[in-house]
């Protein structure tokens, strides 16, 4: 079965997109009438049409898929997004022989370029840009666009060309344009050529157009002329002009010309477009005449200037330059210039050269003149030496050199030289310094030709400095130069150090030196040397006085023929501070001066560590002023060679000691005799052995004084020997050997030795343990007073065992007596310290409430707590507030006083007292203003010396020269006072003006001296109240001289007013005038000072024995002296039970003391005086 002919057919599926002149295949579907596919027969030729197309194929296949191959479309299209269209295709032959679809037709690819405008050949003007309208169209003339559509413009026939491109992918059409097209310098047409093309189609062909290039007609040159005179002169771009300083250059003109060269005329526009920089404001008027504003030239030629005019508008950026170069004018002045440092030397050269200049008006540098101006070049000025002085021309910088500028003596500073050329003149100012050191000389030490007074181991009055000086007196301010101060070797000087340098003022400072040397005159020489020459060096003579306040040795008076028995007394020692002027210091607190002793060594004169200190004794007349007695103190009760030194303690460190006295004490009166040792108590019976019966044996007996010293070396005599009993009625009494009842001795040069034996008789008489009594009587015929025998207590026994047994026991108890009496003496010593220890406190408490009563009376309240930290505070403000009332300003005296040599110069009167109110002390002040630089001696012979040394220039008023009956009264009532009466009422506060004095030494002397020079004179408020006070008092008595505190004066004759009545102001005393007291604020400082120190050692001392006390007693309930009391207890016991064994009764002494209770004495009974506390330990 096969397909039948083809009878339609229909349109396949088309490839997009369609666009013009590219091909495309139209795919046909053939079927026959019973709508299967068939194949077409050969004979059909197919037919396209469309509206506005023109269509063409290339073949169409036969067989089962027919296709019209290669069909082509051309056409109008006028949108790059293509336009649509209806294609009709007809195959002839066929029942349903057309089908008709729509297509949509693109565009083609690109073939050609369109570039408008047209013309081939275009004019433009130099300096502008082309725009070019380029559109890319296909072949059948559409535009066309597709990616990358690149237009580019390249120029050609000259350099430095612009090239244009522009984007045409989007819309196939642009404006293609770019940068101005500029030829420099053309000054005529130039023709160029544009090729326009697309680089990446190489199928569009190039487009080429003919460009003539028009020289432009905007600004393109500025030109500057200066009119010299009828002539312009060009000025160039980056010129120099040279023209006179301070000058104004004139007519200067502007013009523009276009790039043809043709002149551009300047309008109100253009004008507005010109910019210069030397003025911020332009003439508008004259710019658009081509002038431009005038130029003034810099007054200094280092001054150049710049000037600049500027062309800115839309199409072009113009500037023209020159510069202005100053040059001097006509010489007008000079100017001298110091080439280096302005300072010279008196007597050098100096070191600096001077050039002068001559300049113009400006100071500019004259370059027109030559080397025969020095000629007229002349120096001066005062004290300028000449004879160096040169002038010479220097070719290189034009200028005249002076050289040789030197100065004689005159004064130093600034000096101004005078520089003239012709009419011409400059100063110049140089400084002139002292030349180079050539001598020393003391500052402020105007008369060192006479010996300068000075104390011994005082200061000098004033510091002592030196100042280098040229050989003119000048003072030279030379650094670091060594100054040496020579001495002789007996002179000593502190400070020590003896070589000092200058400051950089050329001065050293010795300071305040302090004169150590014997009486008489002494040298002072300074050296120094500079550059290796010896400084001409002044010597100062010193006059050495004695210290009359130095204490340089204690003199000791006493009986140098008493004698030191032991216990007694010394006699009385008599000891005065002595000055270097050998005179007796007085005024010396007695606490100062004390007494040791202590016991000499057979080493020497080596002091030993215990030593007994004596205070001095109150002294019972006052007119034993300067002598310190030590009265009624205690030899020492041991024999042996002591040692007595006195010192003065010159302050906390300084001690001055006397010469030691060695002193013999010798024993006392005889009183006691006494064995070497005590013997052990004898027990001993009446049986055939000697031992058994022997009382004593080498017993050595001696004289005793009190304090249990050997004496008696003297005394030749015998001592007796007997027993006794110590019950009178008892009759029965042992024997001696011998059967006799008494022994004796002999007794020589204060001693006894009983060497043989003493024995009892065989069979001697005597009661069965019975306690007896062997005594040793001296008999010494030369002894006024009889001494105390030695009994020694013994047991007696007749039964020989008995005796032994006893004998064991006696010595038990001797023991056990002995331990007990350690004991005893060991509780005594416990219970008196606890004794003292509580009087301590008792005193501590008494002496701190004592104390704090007083700061009481002194508004000062403490606390209860932190007592130690208040006070320390409360000191410490105190303190403060004492320095700051010294440190307030306050009058005082700048007279010098006059060297106290001795202790009978009392010193200048302005020094001798004091004045609290200041009217007062100027108007006294000025009252005795002629008295005040007189020196007051004790003595005429002191006052002599003084006029001797002084050559007569010295006041002096001796005293011992003064009619004492003549001086007035010090407590002699005022004159308006008569017998306790008031005769009127004053008025203006009078009194005299001695009472307004306080002397702060030597009251007795000052008040006669005072009293002689015011008298009765009396001090009153004002003149006016003066006057009624004189008047009042002549009506009863004489009036004295009354002085007024605004400082008038009416004499005792009545007469007041002038200048010679009327005090200056106090600054025209000139120092002349009597100081202020220390205030009373300083003293009531002192003493709460004083008080609170005072009350803190209390504190301190109270808190110290209140811990000694508490101590002490704790110390006593330790066990260890808890077994002690237990031992001691069971000991007393022990003994007792002997001493019963033996018979005996405790007679002794020593016994019985040993029997009391041991008790602790822990009460608050009465404490006992430490005269009888002494007297007990």
């Amino acid at each position: 079965l096969l397909e039948g002919k083809p009878e339609k057919f229909s349109v396949g599926l088309l490839e997009l997109p369609f666009r013009v002149g590219v091909p495309f295949n139209i795919p046909l579907e053939l079927q026959d009438e019973f709508g299967h596919a068939t194949q077409l027969t050969t004979g059909i030729k197919p037919i396209l049409e469309a509206s506005g197309l023109t269509l063409q194929y290339e073949e169409i296949t036969a067989g089962t898929k027919c296709i019209i191959k290669g069909v082509t479309a051309k056409g109008c299209i006028n949108s790059c997004q293509g336009k649509n269209f209806n294609l009709k295709v007809t195959l002839p032959g066929l029942k349903e022989d057309t089908q008709i679809f729509k297509i949509r037709l693109q565009p083609g690819p690109p073939r050609q370029l369109k570039v408008k405008p047209d013309s081939e050949v275009l004019k433009i003007e130099n300096g502008t840009a082309f725009p070019f309208q380029v559109e890319v169209l296909d072949e059948s003339g559409n535009i066309t666009a597709q990616p990358k559509l690149i237009v580019h413009c390249k120029f050609l026939g000259a350099s430095n060309l612009p090239v244009y491109s522009v984007d045409c992918s989007n819309a196939g059409t642009n404006i293609l344009t770019g940068p101005v097209i500029h030829v420099q310098n053309i000054k005529k047409d130039q023709m160029l050529k544009a090729r326009i093309e697309i680089l990446s189609c190489k199928d569009v062909p190039p487009v080429e157009k003919i460009i003539k290039l028009l020289p432009s007609s905007h600004v393109a040159r500025l030109q500057i002329l200066s009119m010299d005179g009828q002539k312009a002169i060009q000025i160039k771009h980056q010129d120099e002009i040279n023209w006179v300083a301070g000058d104004v250059m004139h007519n200067l003109i502007f013009q523009m010309y276009d790039e043809g060269e043709r002149e551009i005329h300047i309008t109100p526009a253009v004008a507005e477009k010109i910019k210069v920089n030397w003025t911020p404001r332009i003439n508008k008027e004259q710019l658009i005449q081509g002038l431009l504003p005038d130029v003034k030239v810099p007054t200094s030629v280092k001054d150049v200037r710049y000037c600049l005019i500027t062309y800115l508008d839309d199409h072009v950026s113009l500037e023209s330059a020159f510069t202005v170069r100053p040059l001097a004018d006509e010489p007008k002045h000079i100017k001298c210039k110091l080439k280096g440092p302005n300072t010279l030397q008196m007597g050098e050269e100096l070191q600096s050269e001077i050039d002068v200049m001559i300049t113009d008006q400006y100071g500019n540098q004259v370059q027109t003149v030559t080397s025969a101006c020095v000629n007229s070049l002349g120096v001066s000025g005062p004290g300028l030496d000449k004879s160096n002085l040169k002038i010479t021309w220097q070719e290189s910088t034009l200028t005249m050199r002076v050289k040789g500028i030197r100065f004689k003596s005159c004064l130093l500073g600034s000096k101004e030289l005078c520089f003239a050329w012709r009419e011409f003149s400059d100063f110049l100012r140089v400084n002139v310094t002292a030349g180079s050191p050539a001598k020393l000389q003391f500052v402020d030490w105007p008369e060192l030709e006479k010996p300068v007074a000075v104390i011994n181991g005082r200061e000098l009055q004033k510091p002592l400095i030196v100042q280098l000086c040229d050989q003119w007196g000048n003072p030279s301010p030379e650094p670091n130069v060594k100054i040496n101060l020579t001495k002789s070797n007996n002179l000593r000087i502190v400070p020590s150090n003896q070589q000092h340098k200058t400051d950089e003022n050329g001065r050293a400072n010795l300071g305040v030196i302090s004169i150590h040397a014997p009486r008489g005159e002494h040298t002072l020489q300074l050296k120094a040397a500079y550059n290796k020459t010896t400084l001409d060096c002044p010597i100062i003579t010193l006059n050495v006085l004695p210290d009359p306040e130095k204490p340089v040795c204690l003199n000791v008076k006493y009986d140098k023929n008493a004698s030191f028995p032991a216990g007694g007394t010394f006699p009385d020692f008599m000891v005065s501070v002595l000055s270097e002027d050998d005179n007796i210091i007085k005024n010396i607190n007695p606490a100062r001066i004390c007494m040791k002793m202590w016991e000499a060594h057979s080493s020497g004169t080596r002091i030993s560590t215990e030593i007994t200190t004596f205070s001095c004794s109150k002294v019972k007349d006052d007119k034993e002023d300067g002598f310190f007695y030590f009265r009624d103190k205690m030899v020492p009760e041991r024999v042996g060679t002591y040692s007595i030194q006195f010192t003065f303690a010159m302050d906390k460190t300084n001690i001055l000691s006397s010469d030691q006295i060695i002193v013999e004490v010798v024993p006392n009166d005889p009183v006691r005799l006494l064995p070497d040792s005590l013997p052990a108590t004898p027990a001993v019976s009446n049986v055939r052995t000697v031992t058994s019966r022997t009382l004593v044996k080498d017993l050595y007996l001696h004289v005793m004084d009190e304090y249990n010293n050997h004496t008696g070396i003297d005394l030749v005599g015998r001592i007796i020997a007997k027993i006794m009993s110590p019950n009178e009625d008892d009759i029965e009494i042992p024997q001696f050997q011998g059967k006799v009842s008494t022994i004796e001795f002999p007794f020589d040069r204060g001693s006894a030795e009983i060497v043989s034996n003493l024995v009892l008789a065989e069979n001697s008489p005597g009661r069965d343990s019975t306690e007896y009594i062997l005594v040793f009587e001296p008999d010494l015929p030369a002894l006024k007073k009889p001494l105390e025998p030695y009994r020694l207590s013994f047991m007696f026994y007749n039964d020989f065992k008995k005796q032994q047994q006893m004998a064991t026991l006696t010595r038990e108890r001797d023991q056990l007596s002995q331990s007990i009496g350690v004991y005893r003496k060991w509780f005594d010593t416990t219970n008196q310290l606890v004794t003292e220890l509580k009087y301590q406190v008792k005193e501590a408490e008494t002496r701190e409430t004592q104390l704090k009563n007083e700061l009481k009376k002194h508004q000062i309240e403490l606390p209860q707590t932190n007592t130690l930290q208040y006070v320390d505070s409360f000191i410490k403000q105190k303190m403060l507030d004492q320095e700051g009332v010294m440190k307030q300003p306050r009058r005082t005296c700048t007279l010098p006083n006059y060297p106290k040599g001795n202790q009978e110069i009392l010193g200048k009167i302005a020094h001798l007292a004091q004045i609290e109110d200041n009217e007062a002390a100027k108007v006294i002040s000025w009252h005795l203003a002629s008295d005040m630089d007189c020196v007051v001696t004790l003595t005429t012979e002191a006052a002599r010396s003084i006029f001797d040394e002084t050559q007569g220039r010295q006041q002096v008023l001796p005293l011992d020269s003064i009619y004492k009956k003549t001086l007035p009264d010090w407590n002699r009532p005022l004159p308006h006072l008569r017998n306790g009466k008031i005769f009127f009422r004053p008025i203006g506060n009078p009194v005299f003006a001695r009472d307004l004095l306080t002397f702060p030494d030597n009251v007795e002397h000052c008040q006669t001296v005072f009293g002689m020079l015011l008298g009765d004179t009396i001090i009153i408020d004002n003149l006016d109240a003066a006057n009624h006070y004189r008047k009042e008092v002549v009506k009863i008595t004489d009036c004295p001289t009354l002085l007024t505190r605004e400082g008038d004066r009416i004499r005792s004759n009545g007469k007041f007013g002038g200048l010679q009545n009327k005090a200056p102001p106090m600054d025209k005393l000139r120092g002349m005038v009597f100081g202020a007291p220390i205030p009373k604020l300083y003293f009531t400082f002192s003493g709460q000072i004083d008080l609170l120190q005072q009350y803190r050692a209390a504190v301190v001392k109270l808190d110290n024995v209140n811990k000694d006390l508490d101590s002490h007693l704790q110390s006593l309930n330790t066990p260890e002296v808890q077994k002690k009391k237990q031992e001691l207890a069971e000991q007393e016991k022990s003994l007792k039970i002997i001493e019963q064994k033996l018979g005996m009764t405790p007679s002794d002494k020593v016994t019985e003391s040993l029997l009391q209770p041991i008790m602790l004495d822990m009460s608050d009974t009465p404490i006992p005086p430490k005269r009888m506390r002494r007297e007990t330990v």
